[in-house]
């Protein structure tokens, strides 16, 4: 799994197979935890890639961002929106095909996402466990 952001426009990119994405949907609803990433040597058109994902409870919806100099993606919020989270992305992997994507982003009344959380795409890529 890796992670790439935009220091631009501050969007983030996680990509993973299925079978990651639904590991990280369990950390979201434990709301606790740390997932190493992989490391990207350029990734064009991103401005960086990013070592680690953080996950923590915290009060209210859920909130992303970046923090540890710019290496990891932080990921907080109440455990209920954390769920909600984890079950958006839990149910993208287990449907979407190979190079489709899931937009998290905040908007005025959204359920789970709080104000000025950051852009974040999820992209899906292939399990390298699967057969061909």
């Amino acid at each position: 799994m890796k992670v790439l952001r935009d220091d631009s426009t501050e969007e983030f990119e996680l990509s993973g197979s299925s079978s990651e994405l639904l590991a990280l949907g369990q950390k979201l609803r434990s709301g606790d935890g740390e997932t190493l990433l992989e490391k990207v040597s350029d990734p064009f058109p991103y401005s960086r890639s990013l070592l680690r994902i953080d996950v923590r409870q915290a009060n209210g919806k859920v909130r992303i961002s970046s923090s540890g100099g710019g290496e990891s993606l932080d990921v907080e919020g109440k455990l209920e929106s954390l769920s909600i989270l984890a079950e958006n992305i839990e149910g993208f992997a287990l449907e979407a095909l190979q190079g489709h994507h899931l937009h998290v982003d905040y908007f005025p009344g959204h359920d789970y996402v709080a104000k000025g959380s950051a852009s974040l795409v999820v992209a899906i890529g292939s399990d390298a466990s699967q057969a061909p």
